[in-house]
């Protein structure tokens, strides 16, 4: 977790008692208050997960990229890791999600890129999640066939 701080550490540097008393508190804001000496073998894929938020918390990033970020953890760990994700947005940080649920995007997200194969809406969540958009997005990907020469990439 302390990976999070390797932009001002640097490979040699030693962390500061300020630097580990931040990252204590990145472990709380996740959930995982008391969990600084245990090994990353012996988590659970959730609380790796709130490890791996924990570090973005310390990076302090302005732009932050998840992919699937609530894939195989429980819907507590969610719950919370979702709570974080708010807090960034209260923050006017820029958080891009790739995510499948769509409850959990029009409950949380409040622009969507829907997208199958190409973008199909960009906007506010409830104006891109219509039936409409829906509905051709899953046509396309029903369709997509690798073989077919118009859904090979052209090369570069």
């Amino acid at each position: 977790m302390a990976l999070g701080l390797w932009q001002s550490v640097g490979m040699f540097g030693g962390i500061t008692k300020a630097q580990w008393h931040k990252a204590r508190q990145a472990l709380a804001a996740v959930g995982l208050e008391g969990f600084e000496g245990r090994a990353l073998g012996n988590l659970s894929a959730g609380q790796f997960q709130r490890v791996l938020f924990a570090r973005l918390l310390l990076q302090d990033c302005p732009v932050i990229l998840l992919d699937e970020p609530f894939t195989a953890i429980d819907m507590v760990t969610t719950a919370d890791l979702l709570e974080v994700i708010q807090r960034w947005h209260t923050e006017r940080r820029t958080v891009v999600v790739v995510l499948h649920n769509l409850e959990q995007v029009r409950a949380y997200f409040p622009r969507t890129l829907l997208i199958a194969r190409e973008p199909i809406a960009w906007g506010k969540t409830a104006e891109v999640l219509t039936p409409e958009n829906l509905q051709r997005a899953r046509r396309m990907s029903e369709a997509w066939d690798e073989a077919a020469e118009v859904c090979r990439l052209s090369e570069i």
